[in-house]
């Protein structure tokens, strides 16, 4: 079992990387979890060297920024963009993950991962061809979402087989960890195709 103060690691540096500089009560607040226990993981990020700590707030260090897109990597994730979301969901943001090589299947089980996970909801996308598609069934992305779609398309490097998953919510630390969650699920029962 992961210690409680362990489990935020990779939450925190993620935020970090997406939203640059950060102080405890700014951390606290995305992530909806205590100042105390922001503390405690930022002593713990700083003492393993994952984080550049000044006046402004917290940092990735080069060090964090390697141990993020590791960590990353192992469960699939390759990528990770904020999106506006305001054509799916009016005044939210949303985290996309972008991960390689999965044919989706149980979508309900994880659209509702991200939602347990503090979302308010989340669109899979697949990559067909030139196409961004929902599945199984819903079509192309773009007849839906066109600036969205568009977005996609210019923040992800895209290849035919990729999955984004993402998260949306009126709070930006809700889209992500939503979307992480989602995203570590979809990774365990997404199939894998062979290449």
């Amino acid at each position: 079992m992961i210690p409680e103060v362990k489990k935020y690691w990779l939450p925190v540096l993620l935020l970090l990387y997406l939203r640059g500089r950060l102080g405890r009560r700014q951390i606290s607040h995305y992530l909806g979890i205590g100042e105390g226990r922001v503390k405690r993981i930022i002593r713990e990020l700083s003492g393993k060297g994952l984080l550049d700590t000044k006046r402004g707030g917290e940092a990735l260090s080069k060090d964090g920024l390697i141990f993020l897109f590791k960590s990353l990597v192992k469960h699939n994730i390759f990528s990770v963009h904020g999106f506006d979301a305001s054509e799916v969901c009016e005044k939210c943001e949303s985290v996309g993950f972008l991960l390689k090589n999965l044919i989706p299947c149980r979508i309900v089980d994880v659209r509702d991962e991200a939602v347990r996970g503090g979302a308010r909801g989340a669109l899979i996308i697949q990559a067909v061809d030139d196409s961004l598609v929902l599945p199984p069934d819903l079509g192309n992305l773009g007849d839906y979402y066109p600036k969205l779609e568009e977005a996609i398309k210019r923040c992800f490097k895209i290849s035919k087989g990729d999955v984004i998953i993402l998260a949306y919510s009126r709070n930006f630390g809700e889209a992500l960890l939503g979307g992480l969650r989602a995203s570590l699920l979809a990774n365990k029962i997404f199939t894998c195709r062979r290449t």
